[in-house]
């Protein structure tokens, strides 16, 4: 238990439909004219998704992956068109998934050590992400999109929603890259849910919220196009187990990326001035 700080199914018919298999993808031309040229601009952007397509899609998602393992879930997935959420809120304990704003912090204060960084985010030590934590006072400042701190950090409340906007400007809040880098070095065992998504950056957190809800939660930044998506997913499975919870992320990761592989999700906008 991670106890740090804590005792597709529709797609519009202009686009493929992601669980088809992006191979589709090479033959679809307009019209069903075979000759026809199509740039992979414009076919990219004939598969994007609305909003309401990819809650669609989500929701879809969420509801096959949680009546299939026995559980319950939440994804938020930020684009340029804000964040789409739906199924848990999330607005829980973060666990471990509190880690990343407090060594991204810790780094820019200069108070932190690139082995700290590493042991704290590659494979959740959490010796490491307890120094961290008070060589900054427990303030994670103006951080946008993070809380405020409790005393025992992993019981800080953070919905996917906010998580999924965090993700998404990682990149820019990370100014020093440390963090971010070592979200992409996680260690094998915790190689699971988002992990499934290629060239993800991400970070989990798990434990018993209390005696009857176990939880298991990740956020994540993938690149996409010429910018990064930002993801938050969780889970608390019906029968309390890790494994269980395991499986169901790494169905729901396999599914975002199917629809990130389709051209289906666009990249946030990020890095404001």
């Amino acid at each position: 238990m991670n106890t740090w700080f804590s005792g597709l199914a529709r797609v519009a018919s202009r686009a493929v439909p992601a669980l088809l298999g992006v191979g589709l993808l090479a033959g679809c031309v307009s019209d069903g004219a075979a000759e026809e040229n199509v740039s992979p601009e414009s076919a990219a952007d004939s598969s994007l998704l609305t909003a309401e397509e990819l809650r669609q899609e989500l929701r879809a998602l969420a509801r096959e992956v949680g009546d299939g393992y026995g559980g319950r879930v939440g994804i938020a997935v930020a684009t340029a068109d804000g964040v789409t959420h739906v199924g848990l809120t999330g607005n829980s304990w973060s666990w471990s998934t509190i880690k990343v704003p407090v060594a991204v912090v810790a780094d820019r204060e200069e108070v932190a050590t690139e082995a700290l960084i590493g042991a704290s985010i590659s494979s959740s030590d959490n010796a490491a992400a307890y120094q961290l934590s008070r060589a900054i006072d427990g303030d994670l400042g103006d951080l946008p999109h993070t809380p405020e701190l409790e005393a025992l950090p992993g019981e800080t409340k953070w919905s996917l929603v906010e998580q999924a906007q965090f993700a998404a400007e990682l990149p820019c809040l990370d100014t020093v890259g440390t963090t971010y880098a070592a979200m992409a070095d996680i260690v094998d065992w915790q190689q699971y849910g988002l992990a499934e998504i290629p060239d993800a950056h991400f970070k989990g957190g798990w434990g018993g919220d209390t005696s009857r809800v176990y939880t298991v939660r990740q956020l994540g930044t993938v690149p996409v196009g010429t910018g990064v998506v930002g993801l938050a997913v969780i889970t608390h499975p019906d029968d309390n187990s890790h494994d269980t919870a395991v499986e169901i992320l790494d169905a729901v990761g396999s599914g975002l990326a199917e629809l990130i592989e389709a051209g289906a999700i666009g990249p946030a906008v990020t890095c404001r001035s």
